[in-house]
């Protein structure tokens, strides 16, 4: 698909605000019905406003789900000019889609939203004429909080006809049979706060109501997702050409899940030092003036975690796995300084002392919660 149009690094950081909120608050409003545990990618200002590709095991599309997401300063959507104009460039991204080289399997589909934060308001008023007494009837849909999603081909006939009429009156309509992708549209309301900030709020209270417990910050953890998503803000389409094969406007499941993991285990360690920092400290010979970088130390090695560069942490998360079910201790500090001592009398390591304890604390809290999960 080649469209000179489309470069999404030049979009305003504001517009790409929203359209990250959004893919988010979809991903957490059906985190347990559709994306946990399922193999995707999400991409961003690029085929679409936001793209989900589900994957099979050999990394074959299955389908594919587009969301051209538009917020409205004011009333309602209905049946005219604008909308028209979304719709059509909705159909051309269904039309890319068929073309596109990704690989796709055979059941392959995809489906086509028109998603707003905004009621839409679908409705053609009918005038018949008996016996020179004029009689009309409304025929309506309404997407809203009540009845969240409508698939076109289960319109009112009445209304398909409304739409195409408004559809046919652009070239490229008629030109390039979209037509063929009606068949795949979709109109979605989403219940989404209209700010940035107040936008953030109801994520955060997603977090919260998912995860319970495991999260103690939702405002970190918010903050912790939406890096992932900054070096797809930053990338330029190359050649103006949008493929759905690009990697550099991918975000994998596989990332998701992994910030997720980090953000619950980084929760778990947190909340255990800050109920119990003076055993802690006590046992592993933290001063109370080393607290705040112990606890520094200790956030960053989740991260370090994942990085195939930092041998020492991987060296240590290894030694932790391998050996935490062997401790004598009843609870996790006195493990932890189990660990400590037995690393120590059978190994080296080149962080230290502190940054040592502090990465073995973290690697203790990453294998638990591996076990607990």
């Amino acid at each position: 698909m080649v469209d000179q149009s489309v470069n999404a690094g030049i979009r305003a950081q504001q517009g790409f605000a929203l359209q990250r909120n959004m893919a988010l608050f979809i991903i957490l409003d059906n985190y347990d019905s559709k994306f946990n545990g399922t193999k995707y990618f999400l991409s961003l200002e690029h085929l679409e406003d936001i793209l989900f590709c589900y994957l099979d095991h050999h990394e074959k599309a299955v389908k594919v789900e587009t969301y051209q997401s538009k917020k409205k300063s004011s009333g309602s959507w209905k049946i005219g000019v604008e909308l028209a104009e979304i719709i059509v460039k909705i159909l051309k991204v269904g039309k890319s889609l068929i073309s596109d080289e990704h690989p796709k399997c055979c059941s392959y589909s995809h489906d086509l939203y028109f998603s707003s934060n905004t009621t839409i308001q679908l409705e053609k008023k009918i005038t018949h004429k008996v016996d020179n007494i004029k009689t009309s009837k409304t025929y309506a849909q309404t997407v809203n909080e009540e009845d969240t999603i409508i698939i076109y081909d289960k319109l009112d006939s009445n209304i398909q006809k409304a739409i195409i009429k408004k559809l046919e009156k652009h070239e490229s309509y008629n030109n390039e049979n979209l037509c063929e992708q009606l068949g795949n549209l979709k109109f979605l309301y989403i219940d989404f706060n209209k700010t940035n900030e107040e936008q953030e709020n109801q994520l955060r209270s997603k977090l919260e109501d998912i995860f319970d417990r495991k999260i103690s910050d939702s405002k970190a953890a918010l903050e912790s997702i939406f890096r992932l998503f900054k070096n797809v803000e930053l990338t330029y389409n190359q050649k103006s050409i949008a493929r759905l094969s690009d990697k550099t406007k991918q975000i994998q499941s596989e990332q998701i899940n992994d910030a997720i993991e980090i953000i619950t285990t980084k929760s778990k360690a947190f909340q255990f030092w800050r109920d119990h920092k003076r055993e802690i400290g006590k046992k592993l010979g933290i001063k109370p003036f080393e607290r705040d970088t112990f606890e520094m130390k200790f956030s960053l090695a989740f991260d370090l975690f994942k990085s195939k560069d930092e041998a020492e942490h991987q060296k240590i998360l290894n030694f932790v796995k391998s050996n935490y079910l062997q401790c004598n201790g009843f609870n996790e500090d006195d493990c932890i300084e189990e660990l400590v001592k037995k690393f120590n009398d059978e190994s080296s390591s080149n962080l230290d002392d502190q940054t040592l304890k502090a990465t073995m604390y973290a690697a203790y809290f990453e294998s638990i919660n591996k076990m607990d999960d």
